[in-house]
């Protein structure tokens, strides 16, 4: 692989051991992969940084790494819990104590450490921009929606490439590995989180590695709480790094259908049986909504509906969001939250918390990637269900 004389430098070991070790992994990586050179990126996102699952080997890698800076923008991954908020939450002071490192080592290095699976809500990305970004649903929400380009990065790389400011050139970085290959008509109208999600699985599902063209009944445009659910559901059920949408990508309008080997339907039916198979009915340990982190929007929909009602919720309700969001929500807005018995988080997400550790088995929620993460990790019972469903149970409102 081509490398500059500086690149050189750095592999070499002039700057540093760090530095060193970050270069050689990127360039084994380029190699490997057939990339003829790195190139610069503007933000990286850092995946993988909860105690739970890097356990101590990774924080050691962490805090190794942690004498140098970052060379980009970058920001990381949920943690382990809120950071404010985690003796009520049953977290065990040896964990609280890893995971804060974890963090104080990101901090050090100059990441910015929102711990959020919505990286764009704290920088927006610009159309063509290069990204080296972890976490599946960033990624496809960045190359789908803004036609920025990025891989699907792992924990380690995305670390990598914050610390040497590139990555190699390849996949989603290369113009003629962004054409569809596959066309997806969605009969059914998606208005709704849940279903988004949801036609986001079954696309994954059915498209595998083929980047879909999507064309919906009713257009996404505008809809991008629903867009950002759906590119969730893509990234769970396959390892697609991006989706061409009708209307809604930068892509679109100019789309190359030439490659297209195969269209796909999308009925209603398809996306009812998955909410026949998350379907417990019990009580709830939690009912959460935030997988992707919530926007402002959807912050405000939420309290919309519920100071209509009178009831406290009967079971504890978590709103996940990021660090970086939470100042924007009004007060008048948290007093009514803490006045229902609903808990808006930050820097965290159930499925990177100690379940176990907090007393959760059983929960409900509008995202099919928590469902199927908590079903298949921690073995939760989930129950998966519309926005207004999950609230009107927490209420007490659902039969």
């Amino acid at each position: 692989m081509y490398l500059t004389k500086e690149e050189e430098r750095i592999l070499s070991g002039e700057y540093g051991p760090e530095y060193q070790k970050a270069m050689k992994a990127l360039v084994k990586l380029g190699e490997a992969m057939g990339a003829e050179r790195l190139i610069n990126i503007v933000h990286a996102h850092i995946s993988g940084i909860s105690y739970r699952n890097i356990g101590d080997a990774g924080l050691e890698f962490i805090e190794e790494l942690s004498k140098v800076k970052v060379k980009v923008f970058s920001t990381c991954n949920p943690a382990g819990f809120d950071l404010e908020f985690w003796k009520p939450l049953n977290i065990p002071r040896e964990f609280f104590v890893k995971q804060l490192r974890i963090i104080n080592a990101l901090s050090k290095m100059g990441v910015k450490t929102a711990c959020t699976c919505t990286p764009y809500y704290v920088r927006e990305p610009s159309f063509g921009e290069h990204l080296a970004w972890g976490e599946s649903s960033a990624v496809l929400y960045a190359n789908t929606v803004y036609g920025a380009r990025t891989n699907r990065e792992g924990g380690p790389s995305s670390l990598f490439a914050a610390l040497i400011g590139k990555t190699p050139y390849m996949g989603m970085h290369l113009s003629e590995n962004r054409k569809p290959r596959v066309i997806v008509d969605v009969e059914v109208s998606v208005e709704e989180q849940a279903y988004a999600s949801t036609l986001g699985f079954i696309i994954g599902d059915l498209a595998k590695d083929r980047i879909p063209y999507v064309k919906t009944k009713s257009s996404l445009n505008g809809k991008l709480d629903l867009v950002k659910a759906m590119c969730a559901g893509v990234g769970t059920s396959s390892p697609l790094p991006m989706c061409i949408v009708e209307n809604v990508s930068p892509e679109a309008e100019n789309v190359d259908l030439s490659y297209v080997e195969e269209r796909i339907h999308v009925e209603k039916y398809d996306l009812e049986k998955y909410f026949a198979k998350y379907s417990y009915r019990g009580d709830f340990d939690v009912v959460f909504l935030g997988c992707p982190h919530l926007s402002l929007d959807e912050v405000v929909s939420v309290w919309k509906f519920v100071s209509k009602e009178k009831t406290k919720a009967k079971y504890p309700v978590f709103l996940a969001i990021s660090r970086h969001m939470y100042p924007k929500i009004p007060r008048n807005v948290l007093e009514e939250f803490m006045k229902r018995g609903i808990r808006v988080l930050r820097d965290t997400c159930l499925v990177v918390a100690p379940l176990n550790k907090m007393r959760i088995s059983t929960v409900a929620t509008n995202s099919i990637k928590h469902a199927y993460y908590l079903e298949n990790i921690h073995g939760v019972k989930v129950r998966l269900c519309k926005t207004l469903e999950c609230l009107k149970l927490a209420l007490g409102a659902d039969s």
